[in-house]
């Protein structure tokens, strides 16, 4: 049995979640896993859930929740094995062992990272806090309502996340991966802006990365929102480190004049921070796991070839995410190393492979050969023996793909890409479709706070709808908010202007007009054609016999646009049980067919545009549970 807290509230036995789905009995759960191996007193418990005002009948009703909870233990306990909750000295005690209880994994790969890096030793220190953070799935306790005897549990441990990323922030300062450490640190310094510690840091990073002035950037920021939202000015050693980095103090960088990245021999670890907020798609992440690794170690033992996941999907539906995510949780697995690189680079254009694996070999150490062969044929050598994890991001080609893969076959790579990619061989394909309105709120919840979407319930789901549980367009609507341009109904309303929601769903990290233009710039001729055209329909779907063929292949347009997943293929049932194929895209992908459609028109002049059909039904769908309509199941 193993006991999960950082994040929702999840029991497993084996691979089965056994998690009880009554939030009171969950509440009870959750505080007797907070105490484990402590006992809890009924009082106590009893204050917990109904706070100061227990029903006459309290005392009871926890002695049902207690028995229901152990009737779910004994039923998948071992015969002879001790039990999970008994009760001791009228308290109750839950027991498990520290592998048990991802909370206690987290308290001690800290203590050990803490005590690496007090030791001298930041490597060993970077790697046992990451294992220690990738256990966090978001905030403690998704999901559970909290009384007073859980509460300052979620204190504790939220100061002791936000500890454990500074001290993984200063070991990779000290081992000089500044560069590295600056996407992180932004997100960081955005997610907690009253924090001094991350804009510290931050500012050291782009100090030491030759960013002078955004590093003083930094510290303006700060002390405008200090001294505006809390009347007091900057720490004396923030102020200390500004005069620093302002007088050039050659103190601030590394030991020895050093300013390049120290190169970690043999062992790299490349891989981004999973994104703040990351919930939900448990499946395709288990889905992903499983494929990727063996019980008891990465690829299974005596396979020719090592293994290859492929996730794709559309733009903005949370690819990289899931892959950064499981990549992180899979750590362990790959010992020899975590390698990661972009394939896009600034403007869209894809990137190149030979730069590709020649980051890979510096990262390993070794000098990269000038020829694109010779790279791929050393890169081959030095992973034909190891345990890597390789995760290639923004795949535009199978070309750029067959010269990143690693050799050993205990070696795994995940590629993220729109469409799936042929041409690569033996590889498991996993389509990501869109989360469900649950999935989405909570994902929705993470990122502007539990208490907010609670407070708001159905503004929150106003908002999910309005964004096509699109996961960046939350992302989006979530920073808006947390910048405090709008409480969500606030958001809502403003979502609610179709002319102006792609403009409410940008950010410095989200552009969604960029990503669906990117999709559209890779499109052939006809099927730019033909998404030009879309832009003038109406509302609903729409089928093969409903477009005009003008100077457009159809039938060529249509799979350009499928392939690219900016339009969707689902079957609608006819009256004789025909299947016939029925096409919809995304909300958002349909508002910026819109604009795309008008700006051409009011390029030309307001006549109508050669070629367009005048349709009944356009392409508009919600999140996955909300497909299926009347006459449509979503037969995929």
């Amino acid at each position: 049995m193993k006991f999960s807290v950082l994040g929702s509230l999840e029991v497993f036995d084996g691979e089965t979640a056994v998690t009880p789905t009554s939030p009171k009995l969950r509440h009870v759960l959750a505080a007797l896993i907070l105490h484990a191996n402590r006992p809890v007193r009924p009082e106590s418990l009893i204050e917990e859930i109904w706070l100061q005002a227990p029903p006459a009948s309290a005392a009871t009703t926890l002695q049902t929740y207690i028995y229901r909870l152990r009737k779910i233990f004994a039923a998948r306990q071992r015969a002879g094995s001790p039990e999970i909750l008994v009760t001791i000295n009228s308290s109750y005690l839950v027991r498990a062992q520290a592998d048990q209880l991802d909370l206690a994994m987290f308290e001690q790969f800290s203590r050990q990272g803490q005590a690496a890096l007090r030791s001298g030793k930041p490597e060993e220190a970077s790697s046992f806090l990451g294992e220690a953070l990738s256990l966090w799935r978001g905030h403690m306790l998704e999901g559970v309502t909290v009384g007073p005897l859980l509460e300052a549990h979620l204190v504790r441990f939220e100061e002791a996340r936000l500890r454990a990323y500074e001290l993984r922030m200063e070991a990779g300062l000290q081992l000089g991966r500044h560069h590295e450490l600056i996407a992180e640190l932004k997100a960081l310094t955005t997610e907690h802006p009253l924090h001094e510690g991350f804009p510290a840091q931050l500012m050291l990073a782009l100090y030491r990365s030759g960013r002078r002035l955004e590093a003083l950037e930094v510290y303006r920021s700060l002390r405008q929102r200090l001294v505006s939202e809390l009347g007091v000015e900057p720490s004396g050693e923030l102020a200390r480190l500004h005069r620093a980095v302002l007088g050039g103090d050659q103190s601030l960088n590394l030991p020895g004049g050093k300013r390049a990245r120290i190169q970690v021999q043999g062992s790299p670890a490349q891989l981004p921070a999973a994104k703040p907020g990351f919930t939900g798609r448990r499946d395709a992440s288990a889905q992903l796991e499983a494929l990727l690794c063996a019980s008891g170690g990465a690829g299974r033992r005596g396979d020719a070839k090592p293994r290859l996941a492929s996730l794709h999907g559309m733009p903005g539906v949370g690819k990289s995410a899931l892959a950064i995510h499981t990549a992180q949780r899979l750590r362990s697995h790959f010992p020899d190393g975590q390698l990661y690189v972009d394939l896009r680079e600034a403007g869209g254009r894809p990137g190149s492979p030979a730069e590709a694996v020649a980051g890979f070999l510096r990262a390993a150490g070794t000098r990269p050969p000038q020829r694109l062969e010779a790279r791929c044929e050393l890169f081959r050598q030095w992973s034909a023996h190891r345990r890597l994890l390789v995760v290639l991001d923004n795949v535009e080609s199978a070309e750029q793909v067959l010269p990143l893969l690693p050799a050993g076959p205990e070696c795994a790579t995940i590629l993220t890409s729109r469409s799936h990619l042929a041409g690569l061989g033996e590889v498991a394909a996993l389509e990501l479709a869109l989360p469900s309105t649950h999935e989405a709120v909570q994902l929705l919840a993470s990122l502007v706070g539990q208490e907010r979407t609670e407070r708001e319930p159905a503004q929150a789901e106003r908002i999910v709808r309005l964004c096509g549980a699109l996961p960046a367009a939350l992302r989006a609507a979530a920073y808006r908010i947390n910048a405090g341009h709008g409480t969500l109904r606030e958001t809502a309303e403003r979502l609610s202007d179709e002319g102006g929601r792609l403009d409410a769903l940008t950010s410095p990290d989200v552009d969604l007009r960029e990503s669906f233009a990117l999709s559209y710039r890779r499109l052939g001729q006809n099927g730019r054609r033909m998404f030009d055209r879309l832009g003038s329909l109406p509302d609903g779907g729409f089928t093969r016999a409903d477009l005009a063929a003008g100077d457009v292949d159809v039938d060529e347009a249509l799979e350009q646009l499928v392939d690219s997943k900016l339009v969707e293929r689902v079957f609608r049932i006819g009256a004789d049980d025909s299947y016939e194929p029925v096409y919809r895209c995304h909300e958002l992908v349909r508002l910026y067919m819109q604009e795309r459609f008008f700006r051409t028109r009011a390029r030309l002049g307001a006549g109508p545009i050669a070629g367009v059909a005048a349709l009944a039904g356009a392409c508009a769908f919600g999140p996955r549970d909300a497909i299926a309509q009347p006459g449509m199941p979503a037969h995929r």
